[in-house]
């Protein structure tokens, strides 16, 4: 079995479990080719401005624009986008305009590489594809001296200088960042997205971030769920410089003042529980983001601080060590102690007089990884929110090992298709097992990790 260690910012991705030598729940890689973006669903790229309120001067109408110019030589230029031509664009950013976490980790690893065999530097026209001569090139300009050749500390001066915006005509984008984009991109094409489950129509409020996508309950303040995107690559390119402590929780700004506020949650004995981790946060100002109350639920102390932070924080190891990425959901639920939803009069509450929060029974999460071999698993936990929740380690394990549930449980408590981008065939696959190959371990002082791929 292999155990998961802590987050470190590590320059490159260095999985320590083993994803080629057999197939997750039986689901080779080539099963997944049915999962693609399309590319005959396009969109106007000034229409994508009017809805989402994108200038031209935008990071995004500059991307939109940047991929449809990059796009096949039929459809390439005639000022519209499918998620397909910006798919394909960003994963050879031949302008290195807007280079992801993804896309970065690529340059760095094929600099190593040819670093490795020629010491020192390279030429910058060495590399193969020829998107990364770009990098090199742009590495040596503006993160260098110009003499065309490239090292490892201009490309890191270089990728240093994108995240801080000091670099004219380049933007890192985080590949969290980049999936909620998407998903704006596939809704407005009419294409469905694994950010955004198929059948919410009215039930709730639709909103997305610039790193999230959240359904809210306006009856109960709070969300429904919270879908994100994790990489292995934003977790090793997430500046040092990020923390929560410079994080505070607020109203969330797109919504009127009747929106939950910190001070509904002052003297009510539950904790702001994050529904998409603060620590998931690739850049400030996606930990800002998280710390919005839409994001947030009434959690009791030991719950959010033991138990729900155990199961945040093995997710996150898991995604780190095999070097994936994971599309997650994360919500709440009232059910009573068979498993069936709350009447509404029997749903509890706490919060102001004229504000009441409704306090979930329990809390879910589902996640779908993907490999970097292409195999996917899915998994899910629904774990109920205690008042005397576990703070232990050896109580911890066995009450979420009880929480494994089919991600097929949710998806009936919710009346939604979480995953609904994939097959039908695969869904039906994965999402009806509930016990993938894995398990906690203990970590001494460490929270426990969780692992749930296992070297065969």
């Amino acid at each position: 079995m292999t155990t998961l260690r802590p987050t470190s910012r590590a320059s490159t991705p260095s999985p320590s479990v083993s994803t080629e030598s057999a197939p997750v729940n039986g689901l080779k890689a080539q099963d997944t080719s049915a999962w693609a973006r399309s590319s005959a669903r396009e969109v106007s790229i000034s229409e994508l401005q009017t809805k989402f309120g994108w200038t031209d001067q935008s990071w995004e109408s500059g991307l939109l624009k940047a991929a449809d110019q990059a796009g096949t030589k039929t459809r390439g230029g005639n000022g519209k986008v499918s998620a397909a031509e910006i798919q394909a664009y960003l994963t050879a950013p031949t302008d290195g305009r807007y280079l992801t976490s993804t896309a970065l980790q690529q340059g760095r690893a094929a600099l190593d590489a040819k670093l490795t065999q020629a010491g020192g530097s390279v030429k910058v026209d060495a590399f193969d594809p020829k998107w990364q001569d770009g990098l090199a090139k742009r590495a040596d300009l503006l993160g260098g001296n110009g003499d065309g050749k490239v090292s490892q500390e201009e490309l890191a001066a270089y990728i240093q200088k994108s995240k801080a915006n000091q670099v004219d005509g380049t933007k890192w984008v985080p590949d969290q960042q980049m999936a909620a984009f998407q998903s704006r991109v596939a809704e407005a094409a009419g294409e469905v997205d694994p950010l955004r489950p198929k059948g919410g129509a009215g039930k709730g409020l639709e909103m997305v971030k610039q790193y999230s996508r959240l359904m809210l309950d306006e009856g109960k303040n709070l969300p429904t769920f919270v879908s994100h995107m994790l990489s292995a690559a934003d977790i090793h390119e997430t500046p040092v410089e990020v923390n929560r402590n410079k994080s505070t929780f607020v109203r969330d700004p797109s919504l009127p003042l009747t929106g939950i506020t910190d001070s509904d949650y002052n003297n009510t004995g539950f904790d702001r529980g994050h529904m998409k981790p603060a620590e998931d946060s690739p850049t400030q100002e996606a930990m800002n983001e998280s710390h919005q109350m839409t994001n947030i639920a009434p959690q009791y102390g030991n719950h959010n601080q033991q138990v729900w932070r155990t199961l945040e924080r093995g997710i996150h190891e898991l995604v780190e060590q095999t070097g994936g990425k994971a599309y997650i959901v994360t919500g709440n639920l009232f059910l009573d102690d068979k498993g069936k939803p709350l009447p509404k009069d029997e749903i509890a509450t706490t919060g102001a007089k004229d504000r009441k929060i409704a306090v979930p029974t329990h809390n879910f999460k589902t996640v779908l990884l993907e490999l970097p071999n292409g195999n996917l698993t899915m998994f899910a936990y629904m774990v109920p929110n205690l008042k005397d929740g576990p703070s232990k380690k050896e109580a911890i394990v066995p009450l979420l090992e009880d929480a494994r549930v089919p991600v097929d449980r949710i998806e009936q408590l919710l009346g939604q298709d979480l995953y609904a981008q994939l097959p039908k065939g695969i869904q039906n696959q994965l999402e009806k097992d509930s016990k993938a190959p894995g398990a906690f371990q203990l970590e001494g002082s460490q929270y426990e990790s969780m692992t749930l791929l296992t070297q065969r």
